[in-house]
């Protein structure tokens, strides 16, 4: 049997999967509404080492852009100078408490705290629909009339593109969001942002990857908020062998494709400001 016609018999299963899973979820009923630009154009903030120089390099520059910010970023000095008007979350650790490691919970706390205490000006937060019911979330969108809570559907969607662009377009569910800056990507996509830039997304995971004498596979993760500085060791969770972390990592850069293929079809243009990114889907391009 030819690859066309493999893809076409996995492209006939994944569509179906992903339908049922728009029914299941009822992500058709559900619509994030598009937000007030200021700009037709928007930086996606990235937590990588790189963010803080990017930061300072396009500072005069960044004046003409929408700011998006993504996980902690509320947690850095750059927040408050900066100050994003668009925040978006994905992980679960931001609304759901149960089976969440301590030490990430209380950086969660620790984020919100901030945020409260810190957000003087408009700033809308995302998260998926599935926030909406955590009583956490309900607290807290009472505190600080200053930010807006809005939901979107992190639905996963694969399969035929014609379909696919049929649900991404209502907004109904996206490329499978491996992590933050996939639903980040798409959800700028969906308020019409004509050019999107990324920064801080090295997403170098690759080169940091390491197999113990014990047969754990972990990696080092470092954020613009430590100054650049070697990451603690993250444990890709007991019994995860290296081709599912490889997986894992082919679907974030899956996606990447994705997203890309579909910002062209819509006329939008997304562009990689960041140095030395794994990110091979964009246009490279510096923040004019």
């Amino acid at each position: 049997m030819n690859d066309k016609r493999v893809q076409f018999i996995y492209n006939i299963i994944d569509t179906i999967f992903s339908l049922i899973r728009l029914v299941v979820q009822i992500s058709f009923l559900k619509r994030t509404h598009k937000i007030k630009k200021n700009y037709d154009r928007c930086i996606i903030l990235g937590n990588g080492p790189s963010l803080k120089k990017s930061l300072l390099n396009y500072k005069q520059g960044a004046a003409n852009f929408d700011l998006v910010a993504v996980n902690f970023m509320a947690l850095s000095d750059e927040f408050i100078e900066y100050r994003p008007n668009v925040y978006i979350l994905c992980d679960p650790a931001f609304w759901f408490e149960e089976g969440t490691q301590k030490s990430t919970l209380e950086k969660v706390n620790l984020f919100y705290e901030t945020v409260l205490k810190v957000t003087n000006w408009e700033m809308k937060i995302f998260l998926p629909w599935q926030a909406q019911k955590s009583k956490r979330i309900k607290e807290i969108i009472k505190k600080n009339k200053n930010l807006s809570f809005h939901f979107y559907n992190k639905t996963k969607v694969e399969g035929f593109s014609f379909i696919n662009y049929f649900v991404y377009n209502r907004q109904w569910g996206m490329p499978r969001p491996q992590n933050v800056l996939i639903a980040s990507l798409m959800l700028t996509l969906y308020f019409d942002y004509k050019e999107i830039y990324l920064i801080g997304a090295e997403n170098n995971w690759l080169k940091n990857i390491v197999v113990d004498n014990q047969n754990k596979v972990t990696d080092e993760f470092s954020h613009f908020y430590k100054d650049g500085k070697r990451g603690d060791r993250t444990n890709w969770g007991d019994g995860a062998k290296l081709h599912n972390v490889l997986l894992t990592l082919h679907h974030v850069f899956k996606s990447y494709v994705e997203v890309e293929s579909y910002a062209r079809k819509s006329n939008q243009r997304i562009y990689n400001s960041t140095p030395e990114s794994y990110i091979d889907a964009f246009e490279r391009k510096p923040i004019l």
